[in-house]
């Protein structure tokens, strides 16, 4: 029997249907798959968040011909029917529907609040346009078909498909077995997504699915919002904050602008007291760690800071209301601000004098109806919940407010939390603050964590500019250099178990001047990360075919092997399938990179693969199947591809 009958045959032998699971194997199975949806998605949630800045993640939709609201949502409609069918245009947010839906199911199951499992299914990732449990298994790695087969028959498996219409000539065979599926499946909640389809009326477009439920997305108003992610691809990385600064300026201004009525709240504000007023906003979700804060909250931190709110002549309305624990009372007796510069600048109106504003709860209610109504810098994603247009604009606007009170102490105490790195990248770029003053604290506050420090030290230098002293600018290269690039494996499982995304940048950037084997860990370090914006890196990495002159140890499946006379393309490529096994939307990156693969290392990283997945079979058992077994065969099939236009893979060599 060969390798593949083999890993065929322990397979369906081992799946033919989901195990009783006395040793509750498929517990740890479900946490990881459920841990690992909620990993990709919530993150794709930001990505689509910062394309499209004014569009609500929980887009209304119009049923068709059912019991249910006119008007309302994919998961109050699947509250009432089990499969839904969503149609919209290009570019109307069904990708961030999906990726929605998905990391709520994810985020509900880690939470314990429900058990349902999210499996994710992208057409344009299907080899064959067919729905079936080898095709939804092969794009859930981590769970395996064994985990899909036991949700399917508790009625716990959540089965999202987007882009029915991608698989373009095999879409009504595509349509026939997401039918036959849901049918043989009753119980299992299904959504699918589409654009309209044309049915030879001319000017005439509709879709539909036996059993499923159709409803419309509702058009959506356009973008005006200028997204950071565009600053990101500029070569000058020192200017990101200034940047980002100027584009929430810009969004404030907007406020002061025509389409808000005379008597609106935020346009009778100053421009500064109008960044008070949202940087507030900021530090309160970086407190409580949210991307979305419920319309409840929001209204008591806008009624606090109204609240001594003045008219004075303009009309306008000055915020007189400074921070309590900010505030300090002289030999007089008189209060003064004892905040940083921002917070000292801004108390000084607060003395104007003016006629004390009334009625704070209805001018609460008035700012979050304009907020509703002109949504540019803060925005309603979905019914009573609000985030900023961008995450960058929270990060900015917190660190904003840490250096308005003075407060910059408490970041740095902050620095070995992931969630807080962007705020103190963005601090040490905010002019006010003293760069150098700030980066050395940030430096000293702990040598037991030196390298996070020197990481994130060297970001804050790129946005401080030149406002450093170049003595300061030499310890922070020096510390860097013995950061990145990593020299050795250990350094390699340093980074990546210890240190975290952190290092990312610094890995990228430290490429430029890293030796052929530094270039090879790093590209295996990259990968561990699982940081996104290495993924077109690795990708370029690929095609590298800069020979690496001494062994490397590599991983393949939490596995250690020593890889000898190769290229830095094939340690590229060995990061590029780790990460398509953990992300599946990835298969594409690795498919590219395959084609850009010299053909010695893609034929050594073939064989690799191949020989270890045999091996895995072979010791595989009921108790711990291989969860993977699908995902790999497919991304074996498209290297075996490309090497059988040039003859096909080499014999085996053992080392």
């Amino acid at each position: 029997m060969d390798g593949d009958n083999l890993r065929r045959w322990l397979w369906t032998d081992a799946t033919a249907s989901a195990p009783n699971d006395p040793a509750g194997v498929l517990l740890s199975v479900e946490r990881d798959h459920v841990d690992s949806v909620w990993r990709e998605h919530s993150q794709t949630d930001g990505r689509v968040l910062i394309r499209n800045e004014q569009r609500p993640m929980d887009m209304e939709v119009l049923p068709r011909r059912v019991e249910a609201p006119s008007r309302c949502t994919v998961p109050e409609l699947l509250a009432r029917h089990e499969r839904v069918l969503v149609v919209g245009g290009r570019g109307s947010g069904k990708t961030a529907l999906i990726a929605r839906l998905a990391a709520r199911a994810a985020a509900d199951h880690r939470q314990g609040t429900r058990t349902l499992v999210p499996f994710v299914v992208l057409v344009s990732l299907l080899d064959d346009p067919r729905l079936n449990e080898r095709a939804i298994a092969r794009l859930s790695p981590i769970g395996g078909v064994v985990l899909l087969r036991r949700a399917l028959e508790e009625r716990r498996a959540l089965v999202l498909v987007d882009g029915l219409d991608e698989a373009r000539s095999g879409a009504r065979r595509l349509s026939e077995s997401v039918e036959a599926f849901a049918e043989a499946h009753p119980g299992n909640p299904m959504v699918v997504t589409t654009r309209p389809r044309r049915t030879g009326i001319p000017g005439y477009t509709r879709v539909e699915l036996r059993g499923f439920v159709t409803a419309t997305l509702l058009p959506q108003p356009g973008s005006r919002v200028v997204a950071a992610h565009h600053f990101l691809a500029r070569r000058d990385p020192g200017r990101r904050t200034s940047l980002i600064a100027s584009a929430v300026d810009a969004l404030l201004e907007r406020y002061a602008g025509e389409e808000l009525p005379p008597d609106a709240i935020l346009k009778s504000l100053e421009l500064r007291d109008r960044r008070l007023l949202f940087s507030s906003i900021a530090w309160r979700m970086h407190c409580d760690r949210l991307v979305e804060l419920p319309v409840e909250p929001l209204a008591a931190l806008l009624r606090w800071r109204l609240d001594g709110a003045r008219w004075v002549e303009g009309p306008r309305l000055v915020l007189c209301r400074a921070d309590e624990e900010d505030m300090d009372e002289d030999e007089d007796g008189d209060r003064d601000p004892q905040g940083g510069p921002l917070e000292r600048e801004a108390a000084g109106d607060a003395r104007e004098l003016g006629e004390l504003a009334q009625d704070i709860d209805g001018m609460v209610e008035r700012v979050i109806e304009e907020i509703r109504r002109h949504q540019g810098l803060l925005i309603e994603r979905r019914p009573g919940s609000f985030s900023f247009a961008d995450l960058s604009y929270q990060a900015y606007l917190n660190a904003l407010d840490h250096v308005r009170i003075g407060a910059l102490d408490c970041l740095i105490e902050e620095r070995s939390d992931p969630w807080s790195h962007e705020t103190i990248v963005h601090a040490a770029g905010i002019p006010e603050v003293d760069a150098a003053a700030f980066i050395r604290e940030l430096l000293e506050a702990d040598r037991c964590e030196a390298q996070v420090a020197t990481l994130l030290a060297a970001r804050c230098a790129e946005v401080a500019g030149g406002r450093l002293p170049p003595q300061l600018r030499r310890t922070i290269a020096r510390r860097l250099s013995d950061v990145v690039p990593p020299r050795d494996p250990f350094h390699v499982a340093h980074l990546v178990d210890d240190v975290g995304e952190v290092a990312g940048p610094a890995l990228i950037q430290a490429l430029r001047s890293a030796s052929p084997s530094e270039r090879a860990y790093t590209a295996m370090a990259l990968g561990g990360l699982r940081y996104r914006p290495a993924y077109g890196v690795l990708v370029r990495m690929a095609a590298d075919n800069s020979p690496v002159n001494e062994p490397i140890v590599c991983w393949l499946w939490d596995e250690e092997h020593l890889v000898k006379n190769q290229v830095i393309g094939c340690f590229a490529l060995l990061s590029l399938f780790d990460v398509a096994l953990a992300v599946p939307t990835a298969s594409t990156l690795f498919q590219q990179a395959v084609e850009r693969a010299p053909r010695g290392a893609l034929d050594r990283v073939y064989k690799l693969i191949d020989h270890r997945h045999l091996m895995r079979s072979r010791r595989t058992s009921e108790d711990e199947p291989i969860r993977d077994l699908e995902a790999v065969d497919v991304l074996l099939a498209k290297m075996r591809k490309v090497l059988d236009r040039t003859g096909g893979p080499s014999a085996w060599e053992f080392p």
